[in-house]
């Protein structure tokens, strides 16, 4: 029964017999990332990496793609950082494993990372496609957090459960992770771990605002219940990090959309500062302890990171250049678990690749703030860039407390792309005689004129 894996494939297959690529993204790849488990795996060819439901999709949509030469793909100076990142990778594992290792992670990373940008950003190049790659996502998102709900409160995933008895192997995960906090479990769904499923959430959960905002779901009421469910479902993995992410991510929302943003931003900065003056000194006698004279669990969670820094950091510097690999991090005792994202990268890959990653993030959100600030408070392209900014925010945060994985990867790359498509192109949106706005899109900023 592991061969159903290859049932994306076959839908795959079958709709591009009628269907543009572009299309097929949409419907298939995009349902078998979001709903399907990225852990279960099927060996189909020896010698060839493990097929996950997302690849299985993902394959023969590559496939037509390359026929066609990468239709609609112009690279760009970030695009570098991306693939050297990927490449650090795959060196830092080769030097410190065999290459059959290294070329399941370089496969992988080229599927999950470099694939559904490069699709994305040359599939969504029309306003039309990126609504609808939008859209399909928050819906997408909206169906996974309702069952999400359901397993807050009845402890039962829907999404593991029935497919781990179709399953003739031991699945990583055995018996779906059962955590619970409050008395409630910690809903994961398909996402493997709860803090990924809060995280996944709250990078979808700023779209579905944006498209309840812009009016581009079939009802107001439809749109209502569609944003309800991706903010429940940040809620119900009550994972502190993605949802302190989330907060700060509405309030770039708010701060990007006024009308009086600039002022509203300078505000913030001078309360921030006054505020910072009085916290940060509370927050060093607060974590100015450790594990075993912490009086709280929040308090010992912090001492916990605050001493995997400071005990990991060391091991980093051991081999700071091809890292340990994925596989031989030295584990130090009491400290099995490395609570953050930045702090794995540079143990399993290196400095080096710890660099092209934070420089695709903060180079990306960078750009993306220009774009925002250059449009006006209520450009409907100048306010998806904020809540764009809004889920890249999140994901700088809680990146820094957490780890990222499962789908969160391919999501995180793809709204990636999405912000290139608007800064690159530079949508804009004018009057047609009877009013109704007419959405154009002008390629790297040059207007084309008749």
């Amino acid at each position: 029964m592991d061969k159903i894996i290859l049932l994306p494939l076959i839908i795959s297959a079958l709709l591009l017999t009628s269907r543009s690529p572009r299309q097929v993204f949409i419907l298939s790849f995009l349902p078998a990332i979001t709903l399907c488990p990225a852990y279960f795996n099927v060996k189909v060819v020896s010698g060839v990496p493990e097929l996950y439901f997302w690849s299985a999709a993902l394959l023969p949509i590559i496939l037509v793609w390359a026929i066609n030469g990468f239709d609609g793909y112009t690279p760009h100076w970030i695009d570098f950082f991306i693939f050297a990142y990927v490449l650090a990778i795959f060196l830092a594992q080769w030097s410190n494993s065999t290459y059959k290792i290294s070329q399941k992670i370089i496969f992988n990373n080229l599927m999950g990372i470099c694939f559904p940008y490069m699709m994305v950003r040359s599939y969504a190049i029309d306003p039309k496609g990126l609504i609808s790659l939008i859209r399909t996502m928050t819906i997408v998102g909206a169906i996974v957090a309702f069952f999400n709900i359901l397993e807050f409160r009845m402890f039962i995933n829907h999404f593991d459960e029935h497919l781990r008895r179709l399953w003739p192997t031991y699945v990583v995960w055995d018996t779906g992770m059962v955590m619970s906090r409050w008395g409630f479990k910690r809903a994961l769904g398909p996402f493997s771990h709860p803090i990924v499923a809060g995280y996944v959430f709250a990078l979808i959960a700023p779209l579905a605002i944006w498209c309840q905002n812009q009016g581009h779901y079939a009802t107001k009421r439809q749109g209502q219940i569609i944003v309800g469910l991706n903010i429940l479902g940040i809620f119900v993995s009550i994972s502190r990090a993605p949802i302190i992410g989330f907060l700060l991510g509405l309030a770039v929302i708010y701060c990007g959309w006024s009308k009086k943003r600039a002022a509203i931003f300078t505000t913030l900065s001078i309360i921030g500062i006054l505020l910072l003056m009085v916290i940060v000194p509370k927050f060093i006698d607060y974590i100015a302890v450790t594990r075993a004279t912490a009086t709280t669990e929040a308090q010992r969670n912090v001492a916990y990171r605050k001493e995997m820094w400071q005990a990991y950091t060391e091991v980093v510097m051991e081999r700071p250049f091809a890292g340990w690999g994925r596989f031989s991090v030295p584990s130090i005792k009491g400290m099995e678990s490395i609570d953050a994202e930045y702090l794995g990268v540079a143990l399993a890959s290196g400095a080096l690749a710890l660099f092209f990653y934070l420089v695709f993030l903060f180079g990306m959100l960078i750009r993306m703030v220009r774009y925002g600030q250059s449009t006006a408070y209520n450009d409907p392209w100048g306010r998806l860039a904020w809540c764009l900014i809004a889920g890249w925010v999140c994901a700088i945060f809680s990146q820094a407390t957490v780890y990222s994985g499962a789908q969160s990867v391919q999501y995180l790359y793809m709204l990636g792309a999405i912000g290139q498509i608007l800064i690159l192109t530079r949508p804009s949106v004018t009057a047609t005689a009877s009013g109704a706005p007419f959405v154009q899109i002008y390629r790297f900023g040059f207007a084309r004129t008749l």
